[in-house]
């Protein structure tokens, strides 16, 4: 399989978890979160926004696989933007005390991937 192939079923893979993940977050809300907590009508509001946010980087993700090459903008973009979720996750963690073990595994995977994703499609760009 050629790194570029490749690379596209890592998108197609990461939209579809991205896509199912928000649009269970929009149905569900706050409830998906471990512990099942109480929160108020305002967060529960701010969640579902967030998550119809995180959907809509899905979107971009989807479109994106078909031809990688010309949506490099929106692949930055999208991994950029879920960076700066692990640093805002990083902060909370500072500053609000450690999340569910769950979350504290996501602030690793949003700092570690998106720059990983960003080097491999730099390289699939370069072999082109």
């Amino acid at each position: 399989m050629s790194s570029r192939r490749a690379f596209r079923s890592v998108l197609v893979l990461l939209a579809l978890f991205v896509l199912v993940t928000g649009a269970l977050e929009i149905v569900v809300g706050p409830s998906l979160l471990p512990g099942s907590p109480d929160v108020s009508t305002t967060v529960d509001s701010n969640y579902r926004f967030f998550a119809g946010i995180w959907c809509a980087l899905g979107i971009v993700l989807t479109i994106a696989a078909r031809d990688p090459e010309s949506h490099a903008p929106a692949l930055r973009a999208v991994f950029g933007a879920v960076f700066l979720g692990g640093v805002a996750r990083a902060v909370s963690y500072l500053d609000a005390g450690a999340p569910h073990a769950m979350h504290t595994a996501f602030i690793g995977v949003e700092l570690i991937l998106p720059p990983l994703m960003l080097l491999w499609y730099s390289r699939v760009r370069a072999t082109l």
